[in-house]
């Protein structure tokens, strides 16, 4: 069949079946099959589809048509700990990354069909972003055709744009998603800085829209956290968990152009994983140990940059060393959050349950001990605000109004060890369930919370 056969009998199959649309809510899976010749699915943890670009685009062009995406209407904080063995031999990260190459067509142009693919359905949050009052989630929903990804859920990505009232599958990244393992390309985490530009990532993968997610870039190397702020983008990265060395890089936003930054002193390993947060021109990289147990000082390590990341400090552990775990007096940083003008941290014994937070008000130059303790916190989210401190323990949500010393337990039904907890603003903040199919949202600093839970 020559181009000029193939083109011919591709117009007048798309006609065909835009004449019947109304018929059949899959117009798209029906092109796909008129046209292509092998769509033997890969034997991976998701299946990826790889498709002729004419066919892609022309699928894309009829489900925007006749298609509409699913609606439904109901009335950033994250200790990031890469999945063992996952991060092995990723892409090392150079000092400097210029025009990386796209994706192939066939791969980027999955993009494309997921929102036909995917609805809201039995959507499971991974992990969220939010710019004003429009929120951006990825994780796994229930698939539109049930042949398709495994136990019939796909990657899936959806977004709202009022403030979490009405939620909308949308493009994605062409990426898997985490349930017991995920298969290269990885995607766990997401940010977006403005309406337009965001990040998609995982220690093994790095993905860029700069169109709302009409469509993503594959760039070179991963993230196990990333942050954008001021116009920038800082991303820290390791080759191996646990145990291998960190790299941090700054770009500008919506830059494939990266440089690679120092930290200064020594610096853990990474046993447990990191966290970073910005606020204000500042950053905080936490970097944890290994507190679980073993011999000798596995202390964790704070970072701190004022200069959107460009130099940092180290500040070694933050937490006071005053006893009471298993293992002599070694107290180790597990989670860490700023906001509001203040900089706290979660400090748990090492090999103790009861941690208690510290906080400090000039940006980690002075700490203050907080005097009561909670149970369960350790490794699981914190959030702030100028006047409360939230902190996820196995017990619930607890709230403290003066930096940790009285807590009061929220009311949030079934909220377990959430897998998210952050404030959007001096009072708006969210918290997901462990479940991740519920986001719980509060206007007042945590003290009442409101439930949107995705249909099931």
């Amino acid at each position: 069949m020559n181009h000029d056969d193939f083109e011919e009998r591709l117009r007048a199959t798309l006609v065909a079946h835009a004449a019947r649309a109304p018929e059949s809510p899959r117009v798209e899976r029906r092109v796909l099959d008129d046209v292509l010749i092998d769509r033997t699915p890969r034997t991976s943890r998701w299946r990826t589809w790889g498709v002729p670009l004419a066919a892609a685009v022309a699928v894309a062009t009829v489900a925007a048509t006749v298609v509409g995406v699913q609606h439904y209407h109901p009335s950033a904080s994250r200790h990031v700990t890469p999945p063992a063995g996952s991060v092995t031999a990723a892409p090392s990260l150079t000092p400097s990354v210029s025009n990386p190459a796209t994706q192939p067509a066939s791969t980027a142009s999955v993009a494309s069909l997921l929102p036909r693919a995917v609805g809201i359905n039995q959507f499971t949050v991974d992990d969220m972003t939010w710019v004003g009052s429009q929120g951006w989630a990825w994780g796994s929903a229930k698939c539109l055709e049930p042949t398709l990804g495994q136990g019939g859920l796909c990657p899936a990505m959806v977004h709202t744009s009022d403030d979490g009232a009405n939620w909308t599958s949308m493009a994605g990244p062409p990426a898997n998603v985490s349930l017991l393992t995920c298969d290269d390309p990885c995607v766990q985490s997401i940010r977006f800085a403005t309406d337009r530009i965001g990040y998609a990532f995982s220690s093994t993968a790095l993905f860029m829209t700069r169109d709302g997610g009409a469509t993503w870039q594959r760039l070179p190397g991963g993230a196990v956290a990333l942050e954008t702020l001021d116009n920038n983008v800082i991303r820290v990265n390791t080759p191996c968990f646990p145990g291998c060395p960190l790299t941090v890089q700054t770009a500008q936003l919506g830059s494939t152009t990266w440089t690679t930054r120092t930290l200064p002193g020594s610096i853990p390993g990474m046993d447990s994983g990191v966290s970073l947060v910005r606020v204000s021109g500042a950053a905080y990289l936490a970097v944890y140990g290994h507190p679980a147990g073993g011999a000798g000082s596995a202390t964790s390590a704070l970072f701190i940059s004022t200069d959107d990341g460009m130099s940092w400090t180290n500040h070694g552990e933050p937490c006071p060393q005053t006893g009471g775990g298993a293992a002599g007096n070694e107290v180790d940083t597990t989670a860490i959050a700023a906001g509001g003008g203040w900089l706290v941290a979660v400090c748990t014994p090492r090999g103790g349950a009861n941690s208690f937070v510290i906080s400090s008000g000039n940006g980690g130059a002075d700490w203050h001990t907080g005097t009561n303790t909670l149970t369960g916190a350790g490794n699981l989210p914190i959030a702030v605000a100028p006047h409360a401190v939230l902190v996820v323990t196995t017990d619930g949500l607890y709230r403290s109004t003066d930096v940790g010393d009285t807590w009061q337990k929220v009311d949030v039904p079934r909220l377990g060890s959430a897998r998210w907890l952050g404030f959007e603003s001096l009072t708006d903040g969210r918290v997901v369930n462990d479940l991740g199919d519920t986001i719980w949202t509060t206007r007042d600093a945590g003290a009442t919370w409101k439930a949107f839970t995705f249909p099931s």
